[in-house]
């Protein structure tokens, strides 16, 4: 239905017994019609808004509070992730220099030495004090080789672990800065549905306010119809009271209407037009 219809722009004072019942019907089916779409807006429209509104901003607030968190987890992990790195410089360095004190032996030769010059010391195979300490020196010499081994190895083995811990951190800073942009995404589009509903909110409160206007006006146009159908069921009755049913439907009436008119424009009224309009009961 167009609320900008005109309806009411008709002069009802023009129209007869028909023309007014049927026009009676037309506004009642208005007002039905409004009827049902201000109720259709209070009942299903604005509760769809309402539900939308409430739905978007619930996930708009989890968003927002999940964003928040990743950003505390993210400041944590770069703190990790800066201390780590500091340690894996440290142990890169010192590995570096480590390596270049490395034996030219292998590890296996000198094993292999200490136990062959152990067991000349346990079995006491040597010859004087002289030798025994040569022997124990070697010992000492492979053992001192074989720890800075060792030490290296296990320097090495703890720079891999950094580095994958390091990794490790990397990723976990990579998802969630993903998961970041994921949200704010999210929270744009959120925010811009929210926009939607609000300004669907604001428009169907203004149509609201133009059906109950339309509304108003539609009742008033009815109320007049059937006071004007009151006064004209009147008046058909006095008609037949004294004139008899030999006068055709509405005649008195529209001579009524002729001589208000006259009356109103200051024209000269004949005597039964006077007593027609000062007579009338009400």
């Amino acid at each position: 239905m167009e609320l900008a219809a005109d309806s009411g722009s008709n002069d009802i004072s023009s129209l007869g017994w028909d023309e007014l019942v049927a026009l009676k019907r037309q506004l009642a089916g208005e007002l039905k019609e409004i009827t049902d779409k201000v109720i259709d807006m209070d009942r299903n429209r604005s509760s769809q808004i309402n539900n939308g509104i409430k739905e978007q901003r619930s996930s708009l607030d989890a968003a927002t509070e999940r964003t928040k968190q990743i950003r505390q987890e993210i400041e944590k992990h770069n703190a990790d992730l800066l201390s780590v790195s500091d340690k894996i410089s440290k142990t890169k360095n010192f590995l570096s220099v480590m390596e270049a004190r490395l034996p030219s032996e292998k590890e296996e030769d000198l094993i292999s030495a200490v136990k062959s010059n152990q067991s000349l010391i346990d079995e006491k195979k040597y010859s004087g004090e002289r030798e025994k300490n040569d022997i124990l020196s070697r010992i000492k010499d492979a053992s001192m080789k074989l720890e800075a081994i060792k030490a290296t190895r296990t320097i090495r083995e703890q720079y891999q672990i950094l580095t994958a811990e390091s990794a490790k951190i990397s990723a976990q800073v990579a998802n969630l800065n993903e998961e970041r942009d994921r949200l704010r995404s999210k929270i744009a589009e959120a925010n811009a549905e929210l926009d939607r509903l609000y300004d669907s909110k604001r428009k169907m409160s203004a149509e609201r306010a133009e059906y109950l206007s339309k509304y108003d006006g539609t009742v008033k146009r009815f109320d007049a119809i059937n006071a004007r159908l009151d006064e004209m069921a009147a008046m058909r009755k006095r008609q037949r009271e004294e004139y008899g049913y030999n006068l055709p439907s509405d005649t008195l009436f529209k001579v009524k209407e002729t001589a208000k008119k006259k009356l109103e424009s200051g024209s000269k009224l004949s005597l039964d037009e006077l007593r027609l309009l000062y007579t009338e009961k009400d």
